[in-house]
């Protein structure tokens, strides 16, 4: 579950495709497109999304169906609540989108100015830090992500089986 500051939820149905004592990963198909900061997020785009229970982020790597990286999108946000059937967080506003080959983007960085100040503070940490250490956090989520479509793609039932 998505929390704004203000309190308004919005849910997702997402399947746990990982989930370690610092985290948890979720799939996401888009059944439609979606619009985000200019780029096109066609159908059947899947959402690996990645939310830590002590980072005040999480990362959304996006995959064409056939794999290519799409793009990385970070949300500023409140560490995650992960329990057994659900994650919730509090999305902070400001979000980083990085294209393949481009350098990171901040959008919405106005956003931050609207939350009270300890939450601005700690935003302001987070959007450094994330964009401080951007190739590492792009590699590492990349490299996890491989491994967890291997793990899906050996538990897919073989064509005609």
């Amino acid at each position: 579950m998505k929390r704004r500051p203000g309190g308004a939820a919005v849910r997702f149905p997402c399947r746990l495709v990982d989930r370690t004592r610092s985290g948890a990963v979720l799939l996401y198909v888009l059944d439609q497109p979606w619009q985000v900061a200019g780029v096109t997020l066609r159908a059947g785009v899947a959402t690996f999304a990645y939310y830590w229970v002590g980072r005040w982020y999480n990362v959304y790597h996006w995959l064409a169906p056939r794999g290519r990286t799409v793009a990385v999108y970070v949300n500023v946000a409140t560490p995650a609540r992960v329990r057994r059937t659900w994650v919730e967080w509090t999305d902070l506003g400001v979000d980083v989108l990085g294209l393949p080959g481009s350098p990171p983007r901040v959008l919405d960085a106005e956003d931050l100015e609207g939350l009270p100040d300890p939450l601005r503070d700690r935003a302001r940490r987070s959007l450094r830090q994330v964009l401080g250490r951007w190739p590492q956090l792009v590699d590492s989520v990349e490299r996890r992500t491989r491994r967890i479509l291997a793990r899906l793609n050996e538990l897919r039932p073989a064509p005609g089986g």
